[in-house]
């Protein structure tokens, strides 16, 4: 048990610093709050560390079995270029339409849940998560002390991977928002929505270059 507070603490550190690289959850994280708010944009990034702490329980839990279904990974890879393909068209059908400034109190509950399934969807698709966290339980392994074997030590791992995403994705939340009105000036609603449709297409097709080659 002793060696649960250092595992949780270096897996959040690993996690903290991997997820402030740019990429389609902290993107959509920051789009989200700048069009729908701070609780759009922390239900996103809720939805975005489920996956963290699925992918890193389920490796910690069997990463034998996980190195030996290549299976699981190929299929990860492939459903995500549709997926990828979708979200890249809605985007772009949305940087056509006008866009309301204004969230209704009314709409708050609909968007929180809208954006959590959302940030579900985008983390889950990914199939890089499983596979990183994979080579750091691996990395773990030449350190007795952080060893992952036991529940408590499998635990802390998967938590340490979740929350150190969550609380990347909130300071990224918490900054945009309380900027939002310069922000706001040059990252106008419609033109995000292009660069996201634009980066989430460009994803698809490089995972199909990726496949092919």
């Amino acid at each position: 048990m002793e060696t649960v507070l250092p595992i949780f603490a270096i897996t959040f550190l690993i996690s903290f610093v991997a997820s402030a690289q740019p990429g389609v959850i902290n993107l959509s994280v920051i789009q989200t709050t700048l069009q729908r708010g701070l609780v759009a944009g922390f239900w996103l990034a809720a939805g975005g560390c489920v996956p963290e702490l699925v992918y890193g329980g389920l490796v910690a839990y069997g990463s034998q079995w996980f190195s030996q279904m290549p299976g699981l990974q190929h299929t990860l890879k492939l459903i995500a270029i549709p997926a990828l393909l979708l979200l890249g068209i809605l985007a772009l059908l949305r940087s056509r339409r006008p866009k309301s400034v204004l969230v209704t109190e009314a709409d708050t509950q609909m968007i929180g849940r809208t954006s959590f399934v959302r940030g579900l969807t985008l983390a889950f698709l990914n199939p890089q998560l499983p596979l990183f966290w994979f080579f750091v339980l691996v990395y773990f392994s030449n350190y007795p002390w952080l060893r992952v074997t036991t529940l408590g030590q499998q635990l802390a791992f998967g938590f340490g991977a979740s929350l150190g995403a969550f609380s990347v994705l909130m300071l990224y939340a918490r900054l945009v928002y309380h900027r939002r009105e310069k922000l706001s000036r040059y990252l106008q609603p419609h033109r995000f929505d292009l660069v996201m449709g634009c980066s989430f297409i460009g994803l698809a097709l490089w995972r199909v270059a990726a496949w092919w080659l």
